[in-house]
């Protein structure tokens, strides 16, 4: 490389003599294979570059590296180094990522049948009741409210209605549309603040919307656990990741009595991570 060429102020007088202000990079080139349209310019192992080929004014070749003058005010992509970590603001949501369509597998339970065409009768008042010679009066003493309990697993799918209370969706709903249902069924825990949660969706309701938070707050409440949860062991709730194929996973409440399923999917040949208390 010259002494002209590693001097800023030519590399300025360069600059000013094009026929539009240029902005030059230097480094490692090639083609981007994301976006043919695209040159890729590797500066350093910490900064690479994409630039369109039709913002590149002139190429130069220094050395075993090139520069480029890039057409100042161009939009251009930057990719630099990070630390990955899980609470990074850099990390997809996979929330916004659709999971691939459940497969019917021999044996796999089958989803829930919700009653959409039962008929909502807390709308509907029951009939007078009559009162008969040795029928149970009615109480007259305060009855002492009862101490909190953990509601059933059973109980969530009584709420399961493959939407959210808020009437909101993203492109994928399993974590969205099941902490609907746990938080209905009496699991206010699931309400911020909680330490599992980290992401929910933006209406009133704040329903978690990933599956591995909720994967986590499985594990926080298991007592009993299984990776291959058999017919007739009761209710489960249940993880399924696949990482090659959906980094995010997927949650369900699996019923293994009638072996069926509630959730928005169910993916038999992903692992297995289920948990019941």
């Amino acid at each position: 490389m010259s002494q002209q060429d590693t001097d800023l102020g030519s590399l300025i007088e360069k600059a000013q003599k094009m026929e539009s202000p240029a902005v030059p990079f230097e480094g490692y080139a090639t083609d981007d294979m994301n976006r043919r349209d695209h040159m890729l310019l590797v500066q350093s192992p910490q900064f690479i570059y994409s630039f369109a080929k039709a913002d590149i004014k002139k190429r130069e070749n220094v050395g075993e590296r090139v520069r480029l003058w890039v057409a100042e005010g161009a939009q251009a992509f930057r990719i630099s180094s990070f630390i990955v970590d899980s609470s990074s603001p850099f990390t997809v949501g996979m929330e916004n990522i659709a999971a691939p369509e459940s497969v019917e597998v021999d044996g796999a339970p089958s989803p829930a049948t919700v009653g959409a065409d039962m008929v909502a009768m807390e709308n509907i008042a029951p009939p007078v009741p009559r009162q008969r010679p040795g029928a149970p009066s009615p109480a007259t003493k305060s009855v002492m409210e009862a101490p909190a309990r953990v509601p059933a697993l059973s109980s969530v799918a009584e709420y399961w209605t493959d939407s959210c209370s808020a009437g909101d969706a993203f492109a994928n709903n399993c974590a969205h549309f099941l902490s609907d249902a746990f938080i209905r069924a009496g699991y206010t825990e699931l309400r911020p603040p909680n330490p599992h949660i980290h992401a929910r969706c933006y209406t009133p309701a704040k329903r978690p919307i990933r599956a591995r938070n909720m994967w986590s707050w499985f594990k926080s409440k298991a007592e009993r656990t299984s990776r291959d949860p058999q017919p007739d062991t009761g209710w489960w709730a249940v993880f399924q990741l696949k990482e090659s194929v959906y980094w995010g996973g997927h949650v369900a409440l699996l019923d293994s009595d009638t072996w069926n399923y509630y959730g928005t999917g169910w993916y038999p040949d992903w692992d297995q991570y289920a948990y019941q208390w």
